[in-house]
């Protein structure tokens, strides 16, 4: 038989391709985006309002309602040993 055999490649070549194609993404492709239209109008509105992405935290939302007490009779999370 003269075919190709199929291409096999091993766990530590796999492991560099998906490694170098996010390093492609996360410093070639984002950057890229940030400068189209909508993203850089969004991103200069933002700025212009003082606005601190990495301000945001879970505590500006709404706490949640507890749970009601029949679940703790039904759900079952770490069964009993003995």
């Amino acid at each position: 038989m003269t075919g190709l055999a199929p291409l096999r490649r091993s766990p530590a070549s796999r492991l560099a391709v998906a490694a170098a194609l996010t390093a492609l993404v996360w410093c070639g492709l984002l950057p890229w985006v940030l400068e189209l239209g909508p993203v850089a109008r969004h991103v200069a509105l933002m700025e212009a309002r003082r606005v601190d992405p990495s301000a945001m935290y879970y505590t500006e939302l709404e706490r949640l309602p507890l749970r009601p007490a029949w679940v703790d009779d039904v759900l079952v999370l770490w069964p009993s040993p003995w």
